[in-house]
């Protein structure tokens, strides 16, 4: 491929190790696990969360989502700005952010239905459609996070910085 139209080799190349995406692979350790806690209050439906159990995850998803997506969008911006121009890298992040923007919707309304002085609750049916729907559609947005990385990182990435992202795509998906 010409040098002009190579993805990763334009202006401001460098290379990515593994301190560029630690924090990455450790917020989504740390989200899946959030989503093992949300699935297992799906499981136990009708039976609500605890009050604390309840505040944990409204807090969790105001805060741990919140700061992972700025997070996240600061890291892209920075590895790929040279790059943002290029259709596949544009198209790309531009779906991160609207999953980013869907899952952050989704969880508020996961916050709204934990809130006790809501008065009105939702139906276990309708809370559990609602838990399956965020979990299972953030743990694809955070594959598919993990899938651009790797292909926009490309040969930018180094060998360890590699594995851990595969190690991580491996881990979520079995």
């Amino acid at each position: 491929m010409p040098h002009s139209v190579h993805p990763v080799r334009s202006a401001g190349w460098h290379v990515i190790d593994e301190i560029d995406v630690v924090g990455l692979v450790s917020d989504h350790a740390a989200l899946d696990q959030l989503c093992d806690r949300l699935e297992q209050h799906a499981d136990q439906l009708p039976q609500p969360p605890s009050p604390r159990e309840g505040e944990a995850l409204r807090a969790d998803l105001r805060v741990a989502l919140g700061r992972h997506v700025v997070r996240e969008e600061r890291l892209f911006a920075r590895l790929f700005a040279a790059s943002r121009g290029q259709p596949l890298c544009h198209a790309l992040l531009d779906h991160v952010t609207a999953r980013h923007s869907a899952c952050l919707a989704q969880a508020e309304d996961i916050v709204a239905a934990l809130n006790p002085e809501a008065g009105a609750r939702l139906c276990p049916e309708a809370f559990g459609y609602m838990l399956r729907g965020f979990f299972q559609g953030f743990r694809q947005a955070m594959a598919f996070e993990e899938l651009t990385l790797l292909t926009l990182g490309d040969e930018r990435l180094t060998p360890a910085a590699r594995a851990m992202l595969t190690q991580r795509l491996a881990a979520s998906c079995g």
